[in-house]
């Protein structure tokens, strides 16, 4: 036995003899902000709007037959056409049944699990594995298990869609060939149509659409700017005059998204005139009074001449505004006159002058810090300019900032836009961006990190990735659960709590992390045991009784074995014996005598090697069990006796076990 930090109130302390607490006993998670609603539900309210929107493309339900004949389905078309959008609305209109929704990302950040690992799969699940961008190996890797994976399907009566990547499309096995079917380009105007409605424009007779946009429409462009475009026009019919029509807005809208992607050049060339108009872009629709001293430090750090007139002979703030094409509303927040000329702006700067982009980043570090800057335009500011970073940067460093200013800054505004950025990473719409700052995230929480990082990584997590990639976020947390401090104060050991009230919403995630606490990482100290036991102890504090759920699956089972093996064999029955009698009692208490048997197997098989375990799990059971239950535990621990390997000599440690 070693000594080693412990998370315990006495600092260091023996790992076998340490107390486990839970919930109410300890500090609340020190995370930047919160969210009550659960994962899940917030994951079926997308999927809810995602199929109220959905233009169903001709043959989808060829394929929605496919899937529900089968159990599985695989998904190919042209990039832009919906192929995942389709699968998504595929499986949300399936008959809801026990299981959940979820989607299976290949993550080669952290071989804990397969993507297509059965013993994760619960009843009725519903599983979208998006493998529109995968590489060969990832490919090769998952078609190989689709044949074991499709009988688990079928025993479980779960579903799977499966997004084939364009260049292995053909390459599906004579086996899964008969469930291919193609995702056709839906009806553009009813795409648009339908993003209108949703958003309360009525689009009238989408028959009679401007030229504009059927000239728009003919160059098939991918969905996502489709929707793009109806965010435009429901902006443009915001500020449009009484006597324009739907025609008129998509006029404006078509205009507006061209100037964005043509070589826009600002009208303007003098200097303090270009940086009230770069402020206005970058805090489009902040209070006048931010914009006004955010374009004032703008001018300092660039080192541009101010008026030296006295102040009385300035132009006012009204004046200037109207030089550069915006105007206050009657709440004093600063718009562009014309639709969508932020973006013009913004992207015009930051691609024709590459001296500007690091001046450009250190000035939003100065803007975000005013304290006359409400929360909502922080992000916007926050996520302006990531938007501007990504045109230009390599995806593998776009991470880079939020870390930065995490190290760098302890005020509670820098460190949520660090969420912000982080966030807005993780929930990009392009594939290959997401998954970057996804593997970023990985990398800081294997490693130690400093506080703020910490808090930042695990805000992310729980509000951001916990919502698009929960798997994911329990990997992650679980990563920075191992390494936080082993003190109790001061929510210094937030990732713990939070992972625990992450899975205690989920029955999946539950037997996700329960998975990982038998199997995989591997724990390279005893701090990292110690947070493991802490862990699967406190899963099983949980009020659902998450034990009941568990032990009807074999898998499950074993791993509850392995756990509880290790807590009984590491660490002192003073620990442990609190949870081992809850344990006991909520066995007794269970209706079904097969789920009682299968509850005292696996404490008996656990501590089958370790007799002080066995005799504490006798003395505990007398004491809550009636007596036909206690004699059958009894009888199942002489069988465990009888199966102990031999006495054994050991030349340091004497006889043992």
């Amino acid at each position: 036995m070693t000594d080693a930090p412990g998370p315990g109130a006495g600092g260091i302390r023996d790992y076998y003899d340490v107390e486990f607490h839970f919930h109410g006993n300890e500090p609340p998670p020190d995370v930047m902000s919160s969210r009550n609603t659960p994962p899940r539900q917030v994951a079926d309210e997308q999927l809810s709007r995602l199929q109220r929107r959905f233009a169903r493309p001709m043959g989808i339900n060829d394929a929605y037959d496919t899937l529900e004949r089968h159990n599985i389905v695989f998904l190919y078309g042209t990039p832009g056409n919906g192929r995942t959008t389709a699968a998504r609305v595929l499986l949300r209109e399936l008959p809801r049944g026990s299981g959940v929704y979820h989607e299976l990302t290949p993550d080669a950040d952290d071989q804990s699990a397969e993507p297509l690992t059965p013993e994760l799969i619960g009843e009725g699940d519903r599983m979208l594995l998006d493998l529109s961008d995968a590489e060969e190996d990832v490919w090769t890797q998952c078609h190989n298990r689709f044949p074991g994976f499709h009988k688990i399907l079928l025993d479980k009566r779960s579903f799977l869609a499966v997004v084939l990547p364009p260049a292995h499309a053909d390459r599906l096995s004579p086996d899964f060939a008969a469930y291919r079917r193609v995702v056709n380009r839906p009806d553009d105007l009813e795409v648009i149509a339908r993003h209108l409605r949703l958003r309360g424009v009525d689009p009238g007779d989408s028959g009679q659409a401007p030229k504009e946009l059927t000239d728009y429409l003919s160059d098939k462009p991918p969905m996502r700017e489709l929707a793009y475009l109806a965010g435009i026009i429901v902006d443009a019919r915001r500020t449009a005059k009484p006597e324009e029509s739907f025609a008129d807005w998509c006029r404006q809208a078509i205009a507006a998204a061209e100037e964005e992607e043509d070589d826009f050049v600002p009208p303007l060339h003098n200097g303090p005139q270009r940086a009230l108009l770069l402020s206005v872009a970058m805090l489009h629709g902040a209070p006048a009074d931010l914009v006004h001293r955010a374009a004032a430090i703008l001018r300092r750090s660039l080192r541009i001449a101010g008026d030296d007139r006295p102040l009385l002979e300035h132009e006012s703030l009204t004046e200037r505004l109207r030089e550069v094409g915006a105007s206050r509303n009657d709440e004093a927040r600063v718009h562009f006159d014309k639709l969508r000329h932020d973006h013009a702006v913004r992207r015009f700067f930051w691609r024709n002058m590459p001296d500007l982009r690091r001046p450009l980043r250190d000035w939003v570090e100065q803007v975000l810090a005013l304290p006359q800057f409400p929360e909502e335009g922080r992000k916007d500011l926050v996520v302006r300019l990531a938007a501007l970073c990504a045109l230009t940067e390599d995806a593998d460093r776009l991470a880079e900032p939020a870390r930065d200013w995490a190290l760098r800054y302890d005020d509670p505004a820098r460190l949520r836009a660090a969420a912000e950025w982080l966030g807005w990473g993780v929930r990009n719409e392009d594939e290959r961006t997401s998954r970057h700052f996804r593997h970023a995230i990985y990398t800081w929480a294997i490693r130690p990190a400093e506080p703020n990082l910490r808090r930042v990584l695990v805000d992310v997590c729980v509000n951001v990735m916990a919502f698009t990639h929960p798997e994911q976020a329990v990997v992650r947390l679980h990563h920075l659960a191992r390494r936080e401090p082993l003190d109790e104060g001061s929510g210094k050991n937030a990732a713990r709590h939070v992972l625990l009230r992450l899975v205690e919403m989920d029955t999946r995630l539950r037997r996700y992390l329960l998975f990982r606490l038998a199997l995989a990482p591997p724990r390279r100290n005893g701090r990292q045991q110690a947070v493991d036991a802490w862990l699967f102890l406190g899963l099983l504090t949980m009020p659902s009784r998450p034990e009941h759920a568990l032990l009807q699956s074999p898998s499950a089972r074993l791993w509850l074995l392995m756990c509880w093996s290790d807590v009984l064999r590491s660490f002192s029955s003073r620990s442990w014996l609190p949870h081992l009698q809850r344990w006991i009692t909520t066995t007794d208490a269970a209706d079904d005598p097969e789920l009682v048997h299968l509850a005292l197997d696996v404490l008996v098989d656990a501590a089958a090697e370790n007799y002080p375990a066995l005799r504490q799990i006798y003395l505990t059971a007398r004491k809550s069990l009636s007596a036909e239950k206690t004699e059958r535990l009894l009888s199942r621990i002489e069988e465990a006796q009888h199966r102990r390997p031999p006495l054994r000599a050991d030349p340091g440690k004497g006889i043992r076990t």
